[in-house]
C-alpha cells in the first residue's frame, strides 16, 4: 500500500478508536443522567470500555472493514459495522461481568450498540469522502495500465474515474490496434508492442487486463517479475452473469461461480 494510504488507514483506525470509547460514554451519559453516579462508577465502566475497543478494532481488521477498494455506501458495510457493534457490546458486556461481578443497566448496551453503530458509519463514509479528495489530488494514488479498449474497459474505466478511485487509470493499450486514441480522456497509447515502454513512462502501479486473453500468460509473468499488481475481470473469462469468488478445495484455489442468492447462503 502507498505510504501516503496507509498514514489515512491509520487517521481511520485512530478516529475509529475514539468514536467507540466516545459511543460508550455517550450510552453511559445517556442513560444515567449527565453526572457521574456513585452506584455505577464511570471510572469502572470506562476502564472496561477502553480495554474492548482493540479488540473491537482487531474484529474490525478481520472482517475486512479497513479494506481499501470496501464499499462504503452499501449494504454490505452497514451488516459489518453491526457484527462490529454486536461483538463490541458482547466483549464488553463478557469483560465487566467477569470483573465486577454486576452490572447497573442493560439499556446502556443497547445505547452503545446503536451509537456504535451510526458513529462508525457515519465516520466510514465521511472518511469515504477523503478518500476521494486525496485521490482528486493524486495522493496515493495506484497509476493503471488498461489493456483493452472494448465496452468492459470502457465501463471499467468511467466507473473508476466516476468514482474517484485511487485505482487511477493513466493509459490503455488496445491489443487489437483500432482506431480509438482516448476512451474517457485516457489516452490510447498503442498496441501491444508498446507494453513494456508505457509501464515504464507512465510509472505504473496495476495493469488491469480487460481483453486479448492470448497474453494473459505473458503479462502475468511480466507482472509478477516487476512487483506490479495484476487484475483481471470475469469478463475476460468469457463469465458476464453471476456471482464469483476464490474458494479453496483441500487448499487448492477455484474460481467460483454461482447465481445471485440470498445473504444467508454466505454463512456456510
Amino acid at each position: 500500500m502507498k505510504k501516503q494510504l496507509i498514514y489515512l488507514k491509520i487517521l481511520q483506525i485512530a478516529v475509529d478508536a475514539i468514536l467507540v470509547l466516545g459511543a460508550f460514554a455517550l450510552a453511559y451519559f445517556l442513560r444515567i443522567g449527565f453526572y457521574f453516579s456513585s452506584d455505577f462508577p464511570f471510572n469502572q465502566y470506562f476502564l472496561i470500555a477502553a480495554i474492548t475497543t482493540p479488540i473491537t478494532l482487531l474484529f474490525m481488521f478481520f472482517i475486512r472493514a479497513y479494506k481499501l477498494n470496501q464499499q462504503i455506501i452499501s449494504w454490505r458495510h452497514i451488516q459489518r459495522l453491526t457484527f462490529v457493534a454486536i461483538e463490541n457490546v458482547f466483549v464488553f458486556m463478557i469483560l465487566y461481568y467477569f470483573t465486577f461481578r454486576e452490572f447497573f443497566s442493560r439499556l446502556i448496551l443497547i445505547y452503545a450498540f446503536l451509537i456504535t453503530i451510526l458513529f462508525t458509519y457515519g465516520w466510514h463514509v465521511l472518511f469515504r469522502w477523503i478518500l476521494q479528495k486525496s485521490s482528486e489530488r493524486e495522493i496515493g494514488v495506484y497509476r493503471t495500465l488498461i489493456i483493452g479498449t472494448n465496452r468492459p474497459a470502457q465501463e471499467i474505466v468511467r466507473t473508476l474515474i466516476t468514482s474517484k478511485s485511487h485505482i487511477k487509470p493513466v493509459a490503455a493499450i488496445d491489443p487489437h490496434g483500432s482506431k480509438k486514441s482516448v476512451i474517457h480522456g485516457i489516452p490510447v497509447v498503442g498496441k501491444m508492442n508498446v507494453f513494456e515502454k508505457t509501464i515504464a513512462d507512465h510509472d505504473i502501479d496495476i495493469i488491469l487486463h480487460v481483453d486479448n486473453l492470448e497474453q494473459s500468460l505473458n503479462i502475468i509473468n511480466y507482472a509478477l517479475q516487476n512487483n506490479i499488481k495484476y487484475y483481471m475481470p470475469p469478463e475476460l473469462l468469457g463469465i458476464f452473469q453471476g456471482h464469483q469468488r476464490i474458494e479453496e478445495v483441500e487448499g487448492m484455489p477455484f474460481l467460483k461461480l454461482h447465481k445471485k442468492r440470498k445473504w444467508w447462503h454466505n454463512i456456510w
